[in-house]
């Protein structure tokens, strides 16, 4: 068994946080891994898992969000994840949903920690995805205290005919090798989604009454017609608001929520963009996880 330690120490506001690389060929697969922040002057009061979007490496959202040095502020260990070689693959198949279970593991082992510590669960467009994906397999068996996501697509077919009307045309096909069972494309997409408004039922949905949920959604649908050709429909809102419908109608004391924020989506400081990371508001987002 092969672990490689990289450390790199950072220094954010007056904390300082060594992140750890971890890898491990045997039980993650080639060129996956985790980077783990621990917080520097405070007991470990929680830990995060965050799932980056498709091609962003493991620690993009510390480029564009203060989510993990708030994170570390307030005691939590946060852990951002590599499911797939260069996050080049949509990390929602069998393989990336086991590969996160054994990061979960692995770290939680390696550092001594108690399951019975808060685990939480973050992701941003196709990694909430994920994690949304990973808590409805996993939320019987495995105690997760609460799950957000940011802006995530959750309808594949919806989200394949969005692309091809977008510039992310090449991202198609890395949808279409998910279909590995060689069935029709549509039905493929459909057991591949969270939520697909004519295939999803009550029944397929987990249950939210002991643990929370929080989506994020900027629905600027100006900026989606002026700078990608694309309305409301093609919106990853669309599947956002269906989903959390879907789990209140299932039950009224499921505890999700749709927050819907308008001008907070920026990239790089600069750059006007309603899908990113910082429609979450950090130290908002960080107090909610703590809430009890």
């Amino acid at each position: 068994m092969k672990y490689l330690l990289s450390i790199l120490i950072l220094l954010s506001g007056f904390v300082a946080h060594a992140q750890v690389k971890v890898e491990n060929d045997q039980l993650f697969g080639k060129d996956c891994f985790y980077m783990q922040s621990l917080p520097a002057e405070v007991k470990i009061k929680g830990v995060l898992f965050l799932v980056p979007g498709f091609l962003e490496s493991a620690t993009a959202v510390m480029a564009q969000s203060s989510i993990v040095q708030e994170a570390n502020k307030n005691g939590l260990a946060v852990i951002m994840v590599n499911l797939t070689p260069n996050n080049e693959s949509f990390p929602i198949d069998k393989k990336s949903i086991h590969t996160l279970g054994n990061m979960i593991d692995d770290f939680y082992h390696k550092n001594k920690i108690s399951l019975d510590l808060d685990l939480y669960l973050g992701g941003f467009s196709i990694g909430g995805t994920t994690t949304l994906k990973f808590y409805a397999e996993k939320y019987k068996t495995l105690k997760i205290s609460k799950v957000f996501a940011i802006d995530p697509p959750l309808d594949m077919v919806r989200l394949r005919k969005s692309l091809l009307k977008g510039r992310e045309k090449s991202f198609v096909a890395k949808l279409d090798t998910l279909n590995t069972e060689h069935k029709t494309q549509e039905e493929s997409l459909k057991e591949q989604s969270v939520y697909n408004p004519d295939y999803t039922d009550l029944s397929m949905l987990p249950d939210y009454r002991l643990t929370a949920l929080r989506i994020y959604s900027e629905p600027d649908i100006l900026w989606w017609i002026n700078n990608r050709s694309m309305d409301l429909s093609d919106m990853n809102v669309t599947d956002c608001a269906g989903y959390i419908n879907k789990l209140k109608q299932k039950s009224e004391e499921n505890k999700v929520e749709l927050i819907l924020t308008k001008d907070r989506g920026i990239r790089n400081n600069t750059q006007k963009h309603p899908h990113s990371w910082s429609i979450a508001e950090p130290t908002d987002l960080i107090a909610w996880l703590l809430a009890k």
